[in-house]
């Protein structure tokens, strides 16, 4: 666990608005909004609905079993992907699976999975098979009129094809099977998996749609290989647990730097708690910071960082005290993402504190990290009224940070395209959201190093 702590302030030391040299700065073509009309069935109309754009769809992570984030599953909006099947327009889709490919992109560079829906029709498109990139993980409708030279020319180079929830006696030879999640019905999810597992043993099984973390856990030790929903919530309120010491402690010193307290007590304060003197000497010592000399005492370190570093070291070091989840390594990247794309959204507003947006991003998912009620968990800490209004009640100056964060996970585009307005509009936002979580992959990474096959 501490080795992602050594570049958890990396970025900033290269400048915060940076995009991680794991990340294009440029995608091909792809449609604007995840909220865009499809016009009349032509091509011409088809292609003057895909302007350029950086990033397009909804993402959401996939788990793997170790509990860390393999990869990502990528989709078109609901309202968008009925009104393309409604309208059947075999132009207009491969153009916004195009747009998909384009997204995933990024992150199959980076050695990660992607998960995509693709259609047959598309995939028989000249030259289509021919841009999915290595690793891409496509789920297929209809696999089973795909041509035999046309899979293979696609197993070839690198991607897998997989087969939505059905008999399995009646359905192709598929590399994976997806199962997904219908009102938060999760028994049907694993009573399903039965059925794959006792008919098709070897074929992986990955489920997406899922309501909660705790139903991604909960699928993860069933058997499925990866798993997606919404990791920033719980199946049900968290209980009174309390806080750990561990917890405890790095909350005393975050009120420290608070309450403007000399920079001498905080270092004191480190210096009394053994393993995190360690953990600072570690970092400060770190490649990332660049130092050409040594330090060897925690008032140095401390010295080192600065009171604006130290808060962004001490905020992540809240994390974690996150102990006792299958998922916590996913939890923490998803934590990491979300409070670097606050802190990006507050350089981009001009925000006089932007680390403090970075915290407060953080702060937003102790209540599923920590398994205790988010009052309870912020409770130690002296926030300052901005935080706390937008934690505990979604008011004040920065709630649409948080709101705009939280509707990034949903499918929800109209709602997206209204708070993002703010904010340059969708495509800035989720440029923004993708190139932070380019940075929390390279974070997660430090810890990792591999992911899951499928």
């Amino acid at each position: 666990m501490l080795g992602w702590l050594k570049k958890v302030v990396g970025g900033a030391q290269a400048g915060l608005g940076s995009t991680p040299a794991r990340l294009p700065a440029k995608a091909v073509a792809a449609p604007p909004t995840v909220a865009a009309a499809i016009p009349a069935s032509t091509a011409a109309a088809a292609a003057a609905a895909t302007p350029t754009a950086t990033v397009f769809g909804v993402r959401r992570p996939l788990v793997a079993a170790s509990g860390a984030v393999a990869g990502f599953e990528f989709s078109l909006p609901p309202a968008l992907s009925q009104r393309l099947h409604g309208n059947g327009d075999a132009v207009a889709q491969a153009a916004y699976q195009s747009a998909l490919v384009a997204s995933a992109r990024p992150v199959l560079l980076a050695s990660r999975r992607a998960l995509l829906r693709v259609s047959t029709p598309t995939l028989l498109r000249p030259g289509w098979a021919d841009q999915v990139p290595p690793g891409a993980m496509l789920l297929v409708d209809h696999l089973a009129q795909l041509p035999a030279d046309v899979a293979q020319a696609l197993r070839k180079n690198g991607a897998r094809l997989g087969v939505p929830d059905g008999p399995p006696a009646q359905a192709p030879a598929a590399d994976f099977v997806v199962i997904e999640a219908s009102a938060g019905d999760i028994d049907t999810v694993l009573l399903s998996a039965q059925r794959w597992h006792e008919a098709r043993p070897r074929v992986p099984r990955v489920a997406i749609g899922l309501a909660c973390v705790d139903d991604i856990e909960r699928v993860l030790r069933s058997g499925f290989t990866l798993a997606s929903g919404h990791l920033d919530r719980s199946a049900a309120k968290a209980t009174g647990k309390p806080l750990n010491a561990a917890a405890h402690r790095v909350c005393e010193l975050l009120n420290h730097l608070a309450m403007d307290r000399d920079t001498a007590v905080v270092a004191q304060a480190v210096r009394a708690d053994v393993a995190m003197s360690y953990r600072l000497l570690r970092y400060v010592n770190s490649p990332a910071i660049g130092l050409s000399r040594g330090v060897e005492s925690v008032e140095h370190g401390v010295t080192v960082l600065g009171r604006n570093e130290l808060q962004r070291w001490l905020s992540v070091m809240l994390l974690s005290a996150a102990d006792g989840r299958q998922a916590t390594q996913a939890l923490q990247e998803h934590a990491l993402a979300r409070g670097r794309f606050l802190e990006l959204l507050a350089l981009q507003q001009g925000e006089a504190t932007p680390q403090a947006l970075f915290s407060l991003g953080l702060m937003s998912m102790l209540e599923v990290l920590l398994q205790c009620p988010l009052a309870t968990a912020v409770a130690p800490l002296r926030l300052s009224a901005n935080a706390s209004q937008a934690l505990l009640q979604g008011t004040g100056a920065w709630a649409p940070y948080l709101a705009v964060a939280a509707v990034l996970e949903t499918d929800d585009g109209a709602a997206l395209n209204a708070l993002s307005a703010r904010f340059g509009g969708a495509d800035a936002v989720l440029d923004l959201a993708a190139r932070a979580w380019g940075w929390a992959a390279d974070v997660a990474q430090v810890n990792t190093g591999s992911t899951d096959e499928v």
